[in-house]
């Protein structure tokens, strides 16, 4: 059993594949603004239920664990207007945290190739998840149903912390 090993924050954007822009749903503030007549693409159950749902299908590397790093990725894809999750990429993966006394005993060529392992297990763990999700509603612009992009960050925090 895997105990919860990551937290979602919840930042999300969503935007039409034409460009327009739809909500936007800061941590830090709970504030929506939606386009009139525009609906953002939802989560089955909504935002509780998504981070319910990463909270449960996300799991922290091994590797990161062993180093006790912690980072963040944020993971875009598109909701197409049927629902299905599709396109799904990883960017702005950082880390933020070692623990310093095992990553300094490495040489210094060792950590950048650690940098970027952690890097691309994190893309690739968010990425998994995202793609296992079920169909989503999908945001529709005046009652017509709009594939609809997405940036979701997750972060991942060391469970030996």
């Amino acid at each position: 059993m895997t105990m919860l090993l990551a937290f979602l924050t919840m930042g999300a954007v969503a935007q039409t594949t034409d460009g327009t822009t739809g909500a936007s749903q800061q941590s830090k503030s709970d504030t929506t603004t939606v386009s009139a007549g525009k609906t953002n693409p939802a989560f089955p159950g909504g935002e509780k239920a998504l981070r319910k749902y990463i909270g449960k299908k996300l799991r922290y590397p091994e590797l990161a664990a062993q180093y006790g790093v912690e980072g963040s990725v944020v993971i875009n894809f598109v909701v197409d207007k049927d629902g299905r999750v599709k396109n799904i990429t990883a960017k702005d993966c950082k880390l933020d945290r070692f623990n310093t006394t095992k990553f300094s005993q490495e040489t210094k060529s060792k950590q950048e190739s650690l940098r970027k392992q952690f890097a691309l297990l994190f893309a690739q763990e968010g990425a998994r998840v995202v793609r296992k999700m079920p169909k989503w509603t999908p945001a529709s612009l005046n009652g017509v149903a709009v594939a609809t992009e997405v940036h979701l960050p997750i972060r991942f925090i060391d469970p030996n912390k």
